[in-house]
């Protein structure tokens, strides 16, 4: 009993830990927008606090989930340690990576770049900037992509927004460019080790989000069983035909007017995904409102076929938010950056996942508060898609 105990404990720790992680997060998308984006990494994102935070809430997850034997469901145990390993993967580029700025003018080498932290660093080969050029949307001066003709070594090289240069474990992406349009901006990166541990941990992520659906004895296949599958089989399918619909003109008509480095499907897939788990958690909210003037055996009905609906709605999110992850690092160098969209995107996943890791006797076990959580998270989807836009800014400002 006492070990029982002991365990549960950690299971209590990691899941107060992630929500103080939650919180901290929250607040720094509010300060970011008064102070920038540098202080909020050095003094909130990048800082010992947080980290501690994230160690805390892995290594008491761990605790948990091989204390409870969560090897006997291969795929759950995978899919939680595919969390800790891009824990391990964020950990490792934020201490050994090497990010900077290549600053070059047409005719001109150089063999060394400024560190993002202050300093040069030498390379271990020459550039050289033959021509910047710049492309332009049909009909006006508005940019849609730039590139830069470079020589490496000797060997020519066309670096643009959806072209990067690898070169002796460094990558060169374009950046910016001076704007006489005789000179380029290259961003830098090194980052060997984060990269590939990152990389294989979302691979390992996806495999186990498949396989979890046709997995034994899970809680997915318990609730979905009472919920039946016939009505979340039907939810899932209007959910999708509504963003496909909402989506034909960005997939099939608005790509061609899109910057060349957003024309990629994996803009589209990420976008897709994104959205479609936003319909899903809309349902939820609508099975919310009606849970909570249903009488108490219609309410539990209600709770299930909602549970059935949060799986593939947290995968999807998952999916697409990793995926972003890659497409960003793939066309900027950088697969995680903190910015607004992207820290209420994962905001927004983890406050969706927390039902998922409550027992049945615990609070969120009651159908009637289960229907609550569910129509107050959904706040959270409206300030990633709509708040984060007209309030926070960022990168992401125009999704």
């Amino acid at each position: 009993m006492q070990s029982s105990n002991l365990w549960t404990r950690f299971k209590t720790i990691s899941l107060i830990s992630l929500a103080v992680t939650i919180a901290v997060m929250v607040a720094a998308t509010i300060v970011e927008k008064f102070h920038g984006s540098e202080f909020a990494l050095e003094h909130i994102y990048h800082s010992p606090f947080f980290f501690a935070l994230w160690a805390i809430t892995a290594i008491c997850g761990l605790c948990y989930i091989f204390s409870v034997k969560m090897q006997r469901n291969p795929f759950t145990l995978t899919l939680h340690l595919s969390f800790v390993l891009i824990l391990v993967g964020a950990l490792v580029t934020h201490l050994s990576a090497v990010n900077g700025i290549l600053h070059l003018r047409e005719g001109e080498s150089a063999t060394s770049f400024e560190l993002e932290q202050g300093g040069m660093r030498e390379l271990p080969f020459s550039i050289t900037l033959n021509k910047f050029e710049i492309q332009y949307y049909p009909g006006s001066n508005a940019p849609m992509g730039y590139s830069s003709d470079v020589q490496i070594n000797g060997e020519h090289t066309v670096i643009s927004m959806n072209n990067i240069a690898k070169i002796k474990g460094y990558r060169l992406y374009q950046a910016d460019y001076d704007e006489d349009l005789k000179g380029s901006v290259l961003a830098v990166s090194r980052d060997p080790w984060g990269i590939g541990i990152t990389y294989t941990a979302y691979l390992l992520l996806l495999v186990s989000m498949i396989a979890f659906f046709f997995q034994k004895g899970s809680n997915f296949k318990a609730v979905s069983a009472r919920a039946g599958w016939r009505t979340p089989t039907i939810i899932l399918v209007l959910c999708l035909a509504g963003v496909l619909i909402m989506m034909r003109k960005f997939i099939f008509t608005g790509g061609s007017q899109l910057m060349p480095v957003l024309r990629t499907p994996l803009l589209q897939v990420h976008v897709i995904s994104i959205v479609l788990s936003y319909f899903i958690f809309f349902s939820l909210l609508i099975i919310g409102i009606f849970g909570l003037a249903a009488s108490a055996e219609k309410s539990a009905r209600l709770r299930d076929l909602s549970l059935t609906l949060l799986y593939p709605g947290v995968f999807l999110i998952t999916f697409g938010t990793f995926l972003g992850a890659v497409w960003a690092n793939i066309s900027w160098g950088n697969y995680w950056g903190w910015d607004p969209k992207e820290t209420w995107a994962l905001i927004t996943l983890l406050i969706y996942s927390f039902p998922l890791h409550q027992s049945s006797d615990g609070f969120l076990g009651k159908p009637k508060a289960f229907h609550v959580y569910c129509i107050l998270a959904f706040l959270s989807v409206l300030i990633t898609y709509f708040g984060v836009n007209m309030l926070l800014g960022g990168m992401h400002s125009y999704a």
